[in-house]
């Protein structure tokens, strides 16, 4: 973690000032202690130069510049999303989600009414909550600098179906950037995919991708189906093939122009769909589709096009693969 400095005051009207636009002359307290500071606001620049902050006369137990940061933020963070309560003005917020791997973004305070700084949900304590129309705890932020969510809250959340936002600190700069960290928090628990009806995880986009390639064989035109994302990845593999296609992903592939065929592999000795050559009849198997297919694709430009057809689960594929004997298919053809 980076030097963390005292760079937040309160003035004597309990107003947060922070130490680059303070004015020296005034008096300034520290946010946690409430003891008398002291500006250090040179002018100077250059190499180890400080940046404008706030010292004490004598460092109070228990106060650091931690936690110093934590209280600020948390408070300004709050005073924020208050002021966009009241005008009735939209908060972005933009996030990676864990729980199916896409980007999700949206208005923070679609459905907050109102937000309160440490409110006590007995069992925890978080440093943001946020209520709906029927006061209810919706969502909570918490700031984290030195220590994370105990596990108890974390519990809590997740029974109670409050959504955890988690705002990760590691500079007192942190402070200038508050709008940015807000809009883009490290964590969001929530995912707007829809839910398994079976398991109740947050399901994953099926994206299907067709590549405009030539055959392998005849070098005719030829059109190749895969699907990729974490429903491939259960079955330790960068792709998933025709073989393993549902019936509705064999269908939208057709509608697409792919060949989808039952073709007989003498390596498994068994037959299975794989994407074949309308003109002549050549097959391609499972490590093949990647040598000679999304690879060049890849590296040598050659048309594609995702599709999102639906959604998975990755839970109950996981499940289902521990479950069954997978013959592997890497060397079909």
């Amino acid at each position: 973690m980076s030097t963390i400095l005292y760079t937040i005051a309160t003035d004597k009207d309990g107003n947060l000032i922070k130490a680059n636009g303070a004015e020296k002359g005034n008096d300034y307290f520290c946010v946690v202690c409430k003891a008398e500071l002291i500006l250090r606001k040179s002018g100077k620049t250059g190499k180890g130069t400080k940046r404008p902050h706030f010292a004490h006369h004598a460092l109070t137990p228990n106060c650091t510049p931690e936690t110093a940061l934590h209280y600020s933020f948390k408070n300004l963070l709050a005073n924020k999303i208050q002021q966009h309560i009241t005008i009735n003005q939209p908060l972005p917020i933009s996030w990676h989600c864990t729980f199916c791997g896409i980007e999700h973004s949206g208005n923070l305070l679609k459905k907050i009414k109102a937000v309160k700084v440490e409110h006590n949900l007995t069992v925890c304590q978080p440093d943001i909550a946020l209520f709906d129309n029927e006061e209810n705890v919706f969502a909570v932020v918490e700031i984290v600098v030195t220590h994370k969510p105990e596990e108890n809250a974390l519990k809590y959340y997740k029974e109670n179906n409050i959504i955890l936002i988690q705002i990760n600190l590691t500079s007192d700069k942190d402070i200038d950037n508050l709008e940015n960290k807000a809009i883009y928090p490290d964590y969001v628990g929530t995912c707007y995919s829809p839910k398994c009806t079976v398991c109740g995880y947050f399901q994953q986009k099926t994206t299907m991708t067709i590549i405009e390639g030539a055959c392998w064989k005849c070098n005719e035109p030829m059109k190749v189906a895969y699907i990729s994302g974490s429903k491939e990845v259960v079955r330790g593999s960068s792709h998933l093939d025709p073989r393993r296609f549902t019936s509705e992903e064999v269908n939208f592939a057709k509608s697409k122009g792919v060949k989808l065929k039952n073709q007989y592999s003498k390596t498994l000795s068994e037959n299975y769909f794989a994407n074949s050559c309308a003109k002549c009849g050549a097959f391609v198997g499972g490590h093949y589709l990647f040598t000679q297919y999304i690879s060049p694709a890849i590296y040598n430009g050659w048309p594609t096009e995702d599709f999102d057809i639906g959604y998975h689960c990755y839970q109950c594929e996981r499940k289902a693969y521990e479950n069954e004997e997978i013959v592997d298919d890497d060397f079909a053809y």
